[in-house]
């Protein structure tokens, strides 16, 4: 009976489809640490978007450029204009033959339908870079995504903020109560963080960064009762173990960031705790630069693997890099 206890103990996890290891592993999120490809919208990470959901990623990069010079769209690429492995499709058979280069609306369109036919996936972080910012005078503001999103990817698909904060007056306050669900219960659901990009980083003449733009449009969503009509999460890009909700990002917005995007290496040599504590979602990019590094691309897979390992035990809910192996992709602690 013994053995037939401890057998069943060893299969669990397995059976949940995690992996579990021998790495002493801090709290995360979800309880849970999955692998993030960096720029999939690119034809670099694969020919077609598609080929990079069918990984089973934990979450999939896209760059937005918002009404840049007048476009008068969400564009889809890492420069301005769109460049991407999104095709135009109204079916799923259409997610590899259909012309590419699509806009934001075009991207979300791909990743609805292969929703559609994979309705059971792990649920996948959509980490939306917004390159030059929002445009909210040009009519290309946070709640005109918010529309985008609800119109192609779908509201019911999407675990927002609305779904967090329960009766809890703060996003903070629900994720410091352990308001978010497990990897399991959010089968099937995507999580949409929407960060400040490089470029609007750069520009010296905005300083109303996407994060803060994003997180205002929560507090007054929330206070009128409109909170269920947005759909991401704002996440600040570049923190690492200091906790990041200070000056701009702190006061009144600091109960409404949850989620937090920084460098591996940043990380890497961090306990694990602190203001992070498991109550939050926490994206480490560039995992492959974390000495020792490996390749960016194709590793060994016990390499990769191991380095999953190594920051899941840090507290990571996503560790990122541009791995393209299924081996590494799809894998989760």
């Amino acid at each position: 009976m013994k053995r037939l206890i401890a057998a069943v103990t060893l299969l669990l996890p397995l059976l949940a489809g995690t992996v579990q290891t021998g790495t002493a592993q801090a709290a995360t999120a979800t309880g849970g640490t999955a692998v993030g490809v960096h720029n999939a919208y690119t034809r670099q990470a694969a020919p077609y978007l598609v080929d990079v959901l069918d990984k089973r990623p934990g979450l999939v990069e896209i760059d937005v450029w918002t009404n840049f010079l007048f476009s008068r769209d969400f564009q889809v690429g890492h420069d301005p204009g769109n460049a991407n492995n999104c095709a135009r499709a109204t079916t799923y058979a259409e997610l590899r033959t259909g012309t590419r280069d699509q806009n934001l609306a075009g991207c979300l369109r791909n990743i609805r339908l292969w929703h559609d036919r994979n309705p059971d996936h792990p649920p996948i972080v959509l980490k939306v870079e917004f390159k030059n910012g929002f445009d909210d005078r040009g009519g290309y503001g946070p709640d005109e995504f918010d529309r985008v999103v609800a119109g192609t990817l779908g509201a019911t698909a999407v675990f927002g903020p609305a779904q967090l904060i329960g009766t809890h007056p703060t996003l903070d306050a629900a994720a410091r109560a352990g308001a978010w669900p497990s990897r399991s219960a959010l089968t099937g659901k995507f999580v949409i963080l929407a960060e400040v990009g490089t470029f609007e980083a750069q520009n010296p003449f905005d300083n109303y960064d996407t994060d803060l733009e994003y997180a205002d449009r929560l507090i007054s969503a929330h206070g009128n009762g409109t909170l269920t009509s947005a759909m991401a999460f704002p996440a600040v890009n570049g923190a690492s173990q200091t906790d990041p909700r200070v000056g701009d990002r702190g006061g009144n917005r600091a109960g409404w960031f949850v989620a937090f995007d920084g460098s591996a290496t940043a990380y890497a040599s961090y306990p694990g705790d602190s203001y992070l504590g498991g109550h939050y979602l926490v994206v480490m990019t560039d995992a492959h630069a974390v000495p020792p590094a490996i390749d960016a691309r194709t590793p060994p897979v016990a390499d990769a693997q191991a380095r999953v390992r190594l920051l899941a035990g840090k507290g990571a809910t996503i560790v990122s890099s541009d791995w393209v192996d299924p081996a590494i992709v799809g894998y989760a602690v």
